[in-house]
């Protein structure tokens, strides 16, 4: 039995993996057979409170590119699986509903800086089949492992054939600055095809299952190629807890997810701490920068994922400055993405001297669903505590 026979029959065997290894699994719904059926996939049943590695690779069908307006726009198409919406603290598993039925991306970016856009509140999809509308959708905003910023939903098909798609993008709704300020203001449309097929299931039955014992161990899987005929969907999965990203591979991580920079690139960085597998990498830049007036300092917050440095939107948080027992200052921080820094949360800050104590509270955490491996990391995030080195 050949690893594709041994998908359609539900027999989540990969290299190192046994049968005896599924007693600790349960089954995560996902590829259609010809006939309409859906098969399993297996996934860790008790993932750590972190990001983690999965149990496979998902093979994804990469459609052609499309231009909206001021929005690149990459759409990709898979097997419908699982995922994770985020109210609050709260997690809610959405399943496939089974029978035809397809998992649709679409990664934002700008297309001469190729930041990601990760924010599209209001998106909407629709859908037509043969001519003949089938259905609309509003995608939600995503994460993971393999897209990075996305947004996506589960489509529920006619069948097979062809189908035309319309994503309609809505002004951007954050804060920009830099070279993007002023742009992605005004309702944009794109279209793109798929077709769903046999060659299409045979193509995105291919999945890649890793060595068990890699199986939810603290780490990600590095970003795809997404296409079909792409080659490898990735090199061995980072799972040694190493928080630098994969500096090796930075151009074809900017192709696939768009990484923000690195800490150390930040000007006037005070510090990178970690809550809750999040990396906020925080900077005070110099007075006199593009993003305040006058005399006042920028804070500037970036917080990403661990590995692969994917920004975390949809976030709610405060600064305080203290001196002393004294609060001499509090800001509200605004999501923002820049031409040079991408995404981030910011504010200005005029009173500021050597020694002041900076708390940044999180009051919301990221308000995007995730894919398996993000789903239980990101949810309970503490404050940070930072001493400014000087004014």
């Amino acid at each position: 039995m050949d690893r594709r026979t041994a998908l359609r029959v539900g027999v989540a065997v990969g290299v190192g993996a046994s049968g005896g290894c599924l007693s600790r699994l349960r089954e995560e719904a996902g590829v259609d057979d010809a006939d309409g059926e859906t098969s399993r996939i297996a996934r860790v049943e008790d993932p750590p409170d972190a990001v983690y590695v999965p149990s496979h690779r998902e093979t994804m069908e990469r459609l052609e590119p499309a231009r909206a307006g001021d929005y690149a726009v990459a759409p990709m198409v898979t097997y419908a699986h699982p995922f994770w919406l985020v109210d609050g603290s709260e997690t809610t598993l959405v399943e496939p509903q089974g029978g035809p039925e397809v998992h649709l991306m679409i990664a934002l970016r700008e297309p001469e800086t190729g930041a990601a856009l990760p924010v599209a509140s209001g998106a909407r999809l629709r859908l037509e089949h043969d001519g003949e509308s089938v259905g609309s959708v509003s995608p939600w905003p995503m994460i993971s492992q393999g897209m990075g910023a996305h947004f996506g939903d589960n489509l529920t098909l006619e069948g097979d054939g062809t189908y035309a798609v319309e994503v309609e993008l809505p002004p951007l709704g954050v804060r920009t600055t830099g070279t993007l300020a002023g742009r992605f203001e005004t309702f944009e449309t794109a279209t793109f095809e798929f077709t769903y097929d046999e060659a299409f299931r045979e193509a995105v039955a291919d999945v890649e299952y890793l060595d068990e014992e890699l199986w939810g161990r603290r780490g990600a899987l590095e970003p795809t190629g997404h296409g079909r005929g792409d080659g490898d969907a990735g090199n061995d999965s980072n799972a040694d807890d190493d928080r630098s990203g994969h500096e090796g591979d930075e151009r074809g991580m900017a192709q696939s997810v768009s990484a923000l920079a690195p800490a150390e690139e930040y000007p006037g960085l005070l510090g990178a701490p970690e809550r809750d597998d999040a990396v906020l990498v925080t900077a005070m830049l110099e007075p006199g920068s593009r993003f305040v007036d006058d005399e006042e300092r920028y804070l500037l917050v970036s917080p990403r994922t661990p590995y692969n440095r994917v920004p975390l939107a949809d976030m709610a948080m405060t600064a305080t400055v203290a001196r002393g027992d004294e609060a001499v200052e509090e800001a509200d921080l605004v999501q923002t993405i820049d031409g040079e820094y991408g995404h981030h949360y910011g504010a200005g800050v005029a009173e500021l001297a050597e020694g002041d104590a900076l708390t940044v509270a999180i009051e919301g955490v990221p308000q995007v669903a995730r894919h398996q491996g993000y789903e239980t990391a990101f949810l309970e995030m503490e404050p940070i505590e930072l001493t400014v080195g000087g004014a």
